[in-house]
């Protein structure tokens, strides 16, 4: 399975990339945060699930989900600073499948990413 991670901090981008490989994903990275939906969705294999930080340089996650979710059905996952509830409603409202604060938990974020992705392939199973 594929996880883009989209970071602006260096050292939690390469936490994340480590964390997620360790636990046999496939971790991608976005470095450059300009037409970062449009990156994502020109992904071959298109990935299956984003990690998607809140404050970003250029363009913001919020933009950034309403944009994927305009285009594709990739879960989305808030991984972000923002501890403010408005912050939570506002992206879980904006098509987020999940929205965790940082400093997380590595257990329990790749927990959540499992759920996600669980209920995810179960749905796509549904559809066909």
């Amino acid at each position: 399975m594929k996880i883009v991670i989209v970071e602006d901090d260096p050292g939690i981008r390469k936490e994340l990339k480590q964390l997620l490989e360790n636990a046999f994903y496939e971790a991608e990275i976005i470095e450059e945060f300009k037409d970062t939906a449009e990156q994502i969705c020109s992904m071959i294999p298109a990935p299956d699930l984003v990690l998607l930080d809140w404050n970003l340089p250029g363009e913001s996650g919020f933009d950034i989900c309403t944009k994927l979710k305009e285009h594709s059905d990739i879960p989305i996952i808030f991984l972000t600073s923002r501890t403010d509830s408005m912050d939570e409603l506002t992206g879980i409202l904006k098509g987020a499948d999940d929205y965790i604060t940082k400093p997380f938990n590595p257990p329990i974020l790749l927990a959540r990413i499992g759920v996600v992705l669980k209920r995810t392939i179960d749905k796509n199973a549904e559809k066909s």
